[in-house]
């Protein structure tokens, strides 16, 4: 069961952070900071990367258990 919730909070909160990412992204091309391809890799490299670690922590707590 703890495992379900800790699946169904990760894929919220990944989500909630590809929003806030994508929308202050969509700030950064529309005042010209940056350019769409940059956003794209941007966004798709934090989004593996706190994968990467959401994972890492939860694989750690299993082990300490």
């Amino acid at each position: 069961m703890k495992k379900l919730i800790l699946k169904i909070m990760n894929d919220k909160v990944k989500g909630l952070l590809r929003h806030v990412l994508t929308f202050l992204g969509g700030y950064l091309v529309t005042k010209g900071i940056i350019d769409e391809a940059t956003l794209s890799e941007v966004v798709g490299s934090i989004i593996t990367l706190t994968g990467f670690v959401w994972s890492w922590l939860d694989k750690s707590e299993e082990e300490s258990e």
